[in-house]
């Protein structure tokens, strides 16, 4: 059964290389086969590093708010300027993206800080 397996994993290895799939270790394999969930992080490794807000999935549960508000005030507190993947996928919510600071004398910008996990714009 051993020889079975080996041989099996072999292919399946070989098949996957054809695609451009890269392993160092057979048993990886394998070891992905038994997965129901990848967690990766946001470098673009796994991904096109191009993230998406799916607007259908927004729910709010807090009286006087709506979906607007829920887009809208995390893109005020983005950067717009730095073209990061989130900032842009936040702001590329809402219809003219310069409304994100309409109205709005920016005094100071906390970056995200993963103590509080928190952006802030005052």
């Amino acid at each position: 059964m051993p020889t079975v397996l080996s041989a099996t994993m072999a292919i399946g290895l070989h098949r996957l290389s054809q695609q451009g799939v890269i392993t160092k270790r057979m048993t990886a394999i394998e070891e992905m086969a038994g997965m129901d969930v990848l967690c990766s992080d946001k470098t673009g490794t796994l991904t096109l590093n191009k993230l998406t807000v799916d607007k259908t999935l927004i729910e709010v549960f807090a009286k006087g708010f709506n979906n607007e508000h829920v887009l809208l005030y995390p893109a005020r507190a983005s950067r717009t300027e730095n073209r990061d993947a989130i900032d842009v996928a936040i702001v590329g919510t809402l219809a003219e993206p310069k409304e994100a600071r309409a109205g709005i004398r920016k005094v100071h910008f906390f970056p995200f800080n993963p103590v509080d996990k928190r952006t802030t714009l005052t």
